[in-house]
């Protein structure tokens, strides 16, 4: 991960995600219409904040062996409202995850992306949007390359998760136009 400095607006990549983000969640809204359309249960959450996780020690504790987390979450981190990360829990609690259908488009050296969860038995849909900064790209691989992908999806407080594991990452990877 790039050590930057979040003050820097240079650095910090907030205005250029909000540049596209209404477009995006615009997207998310209309595709879970599409399914509500079919019958099935849509689920979409409205990230706060998304991080791609490397399992890289963050704090000095970590770095002098003062404090071992155990094992680290890697890929996407999605941070969602309390009642937002209820409703996606409860929706896939006991549920086999059947597909990822990954939608996407770029801009302003940002990435986005829409994954959209469908269970084996068809009937529950969880949309979840994404964004990473370009310059995280490689990161994202090496953590794929190494682990697989995942998004880790949880609410404020952290002391739950709801983890979708991808099959691919070719489809959260933008083509050579951005998107």
């Amino acid at each position: 991960m790039r050590d930057q400095d979040p003050a820097d607006p240079e650095a910090n990549p907030f205005h250029r995600v909000t540049d596209h983000w209404e477009a995006v969640v615009e997207d998310v809204h209309a595709t879970a219409r599409k399914y509500r359309a079919e019958e099935w249960t849509a689920v979409a959450v409205h990230p706060g904040d998304v991080t791609v996780l490397t399992g890289e020690p963050r704090t000095a504790a970590e770095l002098t062996g003062g404090f071992d987390p155990g094992p680290r979450r890697v890929g996407f981190d999605v941070v969602v409202p309390g009642d937002e990360f209820e409703r996606l829990r409860d929706a896939l609690a006991d549920r086999t995850v059947g597909k990822c259908r990954v939608f996407g488009a770029g801009g302003s050296g940002v990435v986005y992306r829409v994954a959209v969860v469908e269970t084996a038995d068809r009937d529950v849909a969880a949309l979840v949007p994404l964004y990473y900064d370009r310059t995280d790209l490689e990161d994202l691989l090496a953590v794929a390359d190494e682990h697989g992908l995942a998004t880790h999806v949880r609410p404020l407080q952290d002391d739950q998760v709801v983890t979708i594991e991808h099959a691919d990452v070719d489809p959260f990877v933008p083509d050579d136009d951005g998107a």
